[in-house]
């Protein structure tokens, strides 16, 4: 006997009755009583001297395969299928082909082990080549960033004034910056981007410190980063002591959206006793195209926690 069609998985070859003619004296059997097995099958389509191809079913037993394939061979041990089993078929209702099992279904015998085999090493993955997604899309993003604020009536300018002390903004290229330190008085910059980000583009700590400007450099990975509570406590002490200096601050990340926007809520935290949620929509309501993802909100919220209680880690 050939191989047969991996659509089929297992098949059984059984002879199947042949039907007497007309002249015979067959008739049809009896219906049979509740808890009997069924009859063999009797319809046209187990022809005489033809054998029958069936898909065979996972844990198949004697009685199944009599119901289905209308053979009393003993069921075989069968491989796994890519099939699922059909609903059992009455006599004389045809052959029905087999149900495709979908992945869900292949996967139920141990979905848990599913995912903790394939989401972990996913989200590991994905935390692994943040840093590296963040380097390839620097370029791209950030002329984005200064395109959208070039549009004519654009609802994203460069940067905003949150209050009489601080300024949420993009990069401050070196196009921009002088007329920060004459326009806005801003004495002061805490810088959220990597060095990369502002190697070519932005003045160095050396050229800040000759406008007579201080940066504080908290580095945070673009796109996936998120300051840590450490750094947000550095970053709000450093733009207090300028504040009562009566300097302004000019905080930023590469599109001042995202990472410099935590920042500026960490402030507004500490400065009003506000929530994280308040400080947000407070921030939102000046500049409406910032972006604080959830775990940046969770490391505010644990921020909140050390204001209130007066705790610092």
């Amino acid at each position: 006997m050939g191989s047969q069609s991996p659509r089929l998985g297992w098949a059984r070859l059984s002879a199947a009755p042949a039907r007497p003619g007309p002249s015979s004296s067959w008739r049809p059997p009896p219906s049979p009583a509740p808890g009997d097995p069924p009859a063999p099958c009797s319809s046209p389509c187990a022809a005489s001297g033809r054998l029958r191809k069936m898909a065979a079913l996972p844990g198949e037993t004697t009685a199944g395969s009599r119901w289905r394939g209308r053979s009393c061979a003993p069921a075989l041990p069968l491989l796994p299928t890519l099939y699922s089993s059909p609903r059992p078929t009455p006599p004389h209702s045809g052959c029905r082909l087999p149900r495709l099992l979908t992945l869900s279904a292949l996967a139920r015998p141990s979905a848990g082990a599913v995912r903790c085999s394939v989401v972990l090493p996913a989200m590991v993955l994905a935390e692994a080549l943040g840093a590296g997604a963040a380097r390839l899309l620097f370029y791209p993003t950030l002329l984005y960033t200064a395109a959208r604020a070039q549009l004519p009536g654009s609802r994203r300018p460069w940067f905003h004034r949150i209050d009489g002390a601080v300024l949420l903004g993009a990069l401050p290229l070196r196009g921009r910056s002088r007329r920060l330190v004459a326009e806005e008085n801003v004495r002061a910059v805490v810088t959220l981007n990597e060095e990369y980000e502002t190697r070519f583009l932005c003045c160095s700590a050396q050229e800040w410190e000759a406008m007579g400007v201080e940066q504080l450099r908290l580095s945070t990975v673009d796109l996936t980063g998120v300051p840590t509570l450490e750094n947000l406590h550095k970053g709000v002490e450093f733009i207090l002591k300028h504040r009562a200096c009566g300097h302004s601050v000019y905080v930023h990340c590469k599109a001042g959206r995202s990472r410099s926007a935590t920042m500026v809520a960490a402030y507004l935290i500490h400065l009003h006793h506000w929530s994280p949620q308040e400080a947000i929509e407070a921030i939102a309501k000046i500049r409406p195209h910032i972006l604080i993802r959830h775990k940046q909100v969770q490391v505010l919220e644990a921020f909140h926690r050390n204001v209130i209680t007066g705790t610092t880690s």
